[in-house]
């Protein structure tokens, strides 16, 4: 049986939440195979962008970075907690994923 109690006998965060409706309409969707991130003392700065080519000692490779996510420490960890719950779920049902490890970068030479 659904729960009736009155608004005044909910719990305090129940009452607090309301509810929130998402819209997409203005929403750009992006690609990305590279995720770079770099901190601040107060935030988590998400750097996304399309590596096409892997770099090599030989070659440099500049990667247009196409998308900023700045986010307080308290959401970096919400995100990352869900997206963690997320692999697990993913992996328990598909196997886990393998990622590749970069390449070291040769060894710089001393001069003589």
């Amino acid at each position: 049986m659904p729960d009736q109690r009155s608004d005044a006998q909910q719990p305090a965060d129940a009452q607090q939440r309301g509810s929130i409706r998402l819209s997409y309409a203005n929403a750009p969707l992006h690609y990305a195979n590279l995720a770079l991130v770099n901190t601040t003392p107060e935030e988590v700065v998400l750097n996304f962008g399309v590596n096409a080519v892997p770099p090599t000692p030989e070659r440099e490779v500049t990667v247009e970075i196409n998308n900023r996510i700045i986010l307080s420490y308290p959401s970096a960890k919400r995100l990352a907690l869900t997206l963690g719950n997320l692999i697990s779920r993913y992996e328990e049902a598909h196997g886990v994923i393998p990622v590749p490890r970069p390449q070291a970068a040769p060894a710089a030479e001393e001069p003589e």
